[in-house]
């Protein structure tokens, strides 16, 4: 078993159990660094402000140690964040320490939950402006679904779910190989849920906590690769119909799922910058599959496979098929995503046949 590949990548990173809502020891003198900070989140500035809400925006451009003011001040763009009358204290509490378990990864890292919670309130918003009083009403599910970007890669090791199950990490074997990951994310960001100085849902019943923990679940979950191939199913199978789709876990889970693998769907100069993040880490996966004798995974062998390939196939297979049935539902996202996603495909098939 690889054991290097799941180490805490900060010496001051708190152990977490590997089970399912395990305990977490909270550490203190993180929880003193943020009081001293203030509990309020500090402000961005105007041009920040203005830039984030932009499908094109690139997330590169954004020092690390702002990436946590960015993503509370993101969510609280959202009406919803203030009518459910959430602590937004401990919101602020809950973003910093969420940000602080994500590791120092080439692509799964705070930046990249950061940048999957825009691309998702951009939706989102574009939803409720398309369909007026029709779409996204239910506040407390729109709270949960964009806390759910944010916390659904928490605690990424740089390596895929294959490769946790191939070395029978201890991950693997307490999520018995099902959606190792994913369960993972949602089970650390969850327990951190119930650490009091981080429960922004601690002004609300408990019965309403537990729909919107749940909610979560659903949304991080669907993240999973497997995932992927019911979920665009289901959503076809739905229509375009503003009524079938309103509201629907599904179409939550869909707009989660979009924002996780929209990089595509972005301009060319920021789409490349992720490419690059994402191809190190399945590299550096299949290199450690090499040195254990293990079978290396598709797109991990640096020997063998042509970057432009592995893009067109990414696109083709995943991407496009998604963000075309998207657009059914969104037609203005067409000529804003659609477009981009056509546009990377033409550029990485004349790179692949040259």
């Amino acid at each position: 078993m690889d054991h290097v590949v799941c180490e805490m990548s900060r010496t001051e990173r708190t152990y977490v159990d590997t089970l399912p809502e395990g305990a977490i020891a909270f550490d203190l003198m993180r929880w003193l660094r943020y009081s001293l900070c203030g509990s309020t989140a500090p402000p961005i500035s105007d041009q920040l402000r203005r830039s984030m809400k932009d499908w094109g925006f690139d997330i590169h451009t954004v020092a690390q140690d702002q990436l946590p003011a960015l993503c509370y001040h993101a969510l609280m763009e959202h009406p919803e964040f203030r009518s459910i009358n959430l602590s937004e204290r401990k919101l602020w509490a809950y973003v910093q320490e969420v940000a602080a378990r994500y590791r120092d990864n080439p692509f799964h890292s705070f930046r990249h939950a950061v940048d999957v919670t825009l691309a998702c309130s951009f939706l989102v918003k574009m939803a409720q402006r398309t369909y007026a009083n029709r779409a996204f009403t239910d506040a407390y599910a729109v709270v949960a679904l964009l806390v759910g970007c944010v916390v659904h890669d928490t605690d990424h090791p740089g390596i895929m779910n294959g490769f946790l199950t191939a070395t029978r990490h201890p991950l693997a074997i307490a999520y018995d190989d099902m959606s190792v990951l994913e369960n993972h994310h949602i089970s650390m960001a969850l327990a951190l849920l119930d650490l009091d100085e981080l429960n922004f849902l601690s002004p609300l019943s408990l019965d309403r906590q537990q729909e919107m923990r749940a909610v979560m679940r659903n949304c991080v979950m669907a993240t999973d690769i497997t995932a992927h191939g019911p979920l665009l199913k289901e959503f076809e199978t739905l229509g375009s119909s503003a009524s079938n789709l309103h509201n629907e876990i599904i179409t939550m889970q869909v707009f989660i799922k979009a924002s996780d693998i929209s990089n595509p769907a972005r301009p060319l100069a920021v789409y490349q910058q992720w490419v690059g993040g994402v191809i190190e880490e399945f590299f550096t996966q299949g290199d450690r599959e090499r040195d254990l004798g293990l079978k290396i995974s598709m797109n991990c062998d640096r020997r063998t496979v042509k970057i432009p390939n592995s893009q067109v196939g990414f696109i083709n297979f995943l991407v496009k098929p998604l963000f075309v049935q998207l657009c059914t539902y969104l037609p203005e996202l067409r000529p804003i995503a659609l477009a981009h996603v056509e546009k990377n495909l033409a550029h990485y098939q004349a790179a692949a046949a040259t």
